[in-house]
């Protein structure tokens, strides 16, 4: 029989795991803004602060399969603090030999492929691991923390990290982001994770094979209707608001040459909506049809991006062209934090603990993969078209899609219901 894990020591690794998103997402942010100020001052690059957004996905690809194996066939702890203390190692290694190399670059991008492949682990397996970490009642609130805390520190964590590469430089923001990282090891290892029973019928028969064992995770997917519809709008979703990442600097600063600063009210916005939406649902009862509230969600999605396609072609004045962009991007935040919360709540709920490394493995590094194939298909469209069309056709096409999958959602459970 399963250990029950009380309401308090639910709320007390609530609060452990807070701790360590907080302290974790700051570090890390701060580190990699620091480490594509000081590539561009070494290297003169403008891929510079782009490495991360290379990086992350084809490590996140490469290791999908394997990571989601390992996390379903190991206790979940001991992964967390092995993938943490290689993390903290190849720091320490970084700091010795940054200033003394040639090519910061490729030390970098070595540093990367490290910490990435680390975080995928350590992702992964506090995905898989919510279960042991807070009772079913919890997970939802645990969920909600970890994602507002996270858009709160990426509102912070930009302005921080200017400050203190001007105040104590890289090599001391390398210094904090030890320390970071050894703080969420300890936080890590206070933890404690109650391992749940295997279900026999769950899984019978473990396959020989990394391919074998992971294509059971896929199979899971593909035969439950609602996660299959979830992963494949998420996919979407994410491949078309790499249109927000990529437009909205070219068209604010490029094209209507209103300057940076007001670039970053817009996008901070975007932080702060999805902060602020992840607090209201926080206070919420869940979902009673997860699939279908986020659907007629993200139809709300689709037309405001629309709207700022409209916003673009309306000649307004200045202050009122941001000051509506700055409406509209933290509205969009809002439904975002209702949108990927209850998804990843879902998921965490539904998935049988034995195949929640392999599912969200390939969940997130889908997502992942997403957003730089839309980056680079939405970095040709802005350099060739204006802003307004391209945001008009984007926000209809959100529409139509959104509107023909509820159709076939409605028309399914219509159908099970009579059945």
């Amino acid at each position: 029989m399963d250990v029950q894990i009380s309401n308090r020591q639910s709320i007390i690794q609530i609060v452990k795991a807070a701790s360590s998103d907080i302290i974790g997402t700051l570090g890390s942010d701060t580190f990699s803004f620091a480490l594509g100020l000081m590539l561009l001052h070494r290297t003169h690059s403008a891929v510079s602060f782009g490495l991360g957004s290379i990086i992350y996905p084809m490590i996140g690809l490469l290791l999908v399969m394997p990571i989601g194996n390992l996390v379903d066939r190991r206790r979940h702890k001991p992964l967390i603090l092995i993938s943490k203390f290689i993390v903290i190692s190849a720091l320490i290694l970084y700091a010795f030999v940054t200033t003394r190399v040639r090519d910061p670059m490729l030390l970098a991008v070595l540093l990367m492929v490290v910490t990435a492949s680390c975080d995928k682990v350590t992702n992964t397996t506090f995905t898989a691991s919510v279960h042991e970490l807070v009772n079913p009642d919890h997970v939802k609130t645990l969920a909600t923390i970890e994602q507002a805390a996270t858009a709160g520190i990426q509102l912070l964590a930009p302005v921080l990290a200017a400050m203190l590469y001007a105040l104590i430089g890289f090599e001391g923001i390398v210094r904090v982001e030890i320390v970071a990282e050894v703080s969420t090891w300890l936080i890590a290892s206070s933890m404690r994770f109650h391992p749940l029973k295997a279900i026999a019928s769950e899984e019978p028969v473990v396959p020989k094979g990394q391919w074998n064992q992971f294509k059971v995770g896929l199979l899971y997917i593909r035969n439950h209707f609602t996660l299959l519809s979830v992963v494949t709008m998420g996919i979407f979703l994410n491949f078309l608001l790499a249109s927000i990442d990529v437009g909205l600097p070219y068209a604010i600063v490029q094209t209507r040459h209103l300057g940076s600063d007001r670039l970053s009210w817009v996008l901070s916005a975007f932080s702060g909506g999805v902060l602020l939406g992840n607090l209201i649902l926080s206070i919420l009862p869940k979902f009673k049809n997860v699939l279908l509230a986020v659907l007629k969600l993200s139809m709300i999605i689709g037309s405001l991006i629309a709207i700022i396609g409209l916003c673009f072609i309306v000649p307004l004045a200045t202050q009122t062209l941001i000051v509506g962009l700055i409406i509209i991007a933290l509205v969009i935040g809002i439904v975002l934090a209702f949108v990927n919360t209850p998804m990843s709540v879902y998921m965490q709920m539904t998935v049988p603990t034995q195949l929640l490394g392999r599912v969200g493995s390939t969940f997130s590094t889908l997502m992942q993969l997403a957003l730089p194939l839309g980056t680079v298909v939405y970095g040709i469209c802005f350099q060739h078209l204006p802003a307004s069309p391209v945001y008009f056709v984007t926000g209809i096409v959100i529409v139509g899609y959104i509107g023909l999958n509820l159709m076939v959602v409605q028309k399914h459970y219509r159908t099970k219901q009579s059945a």
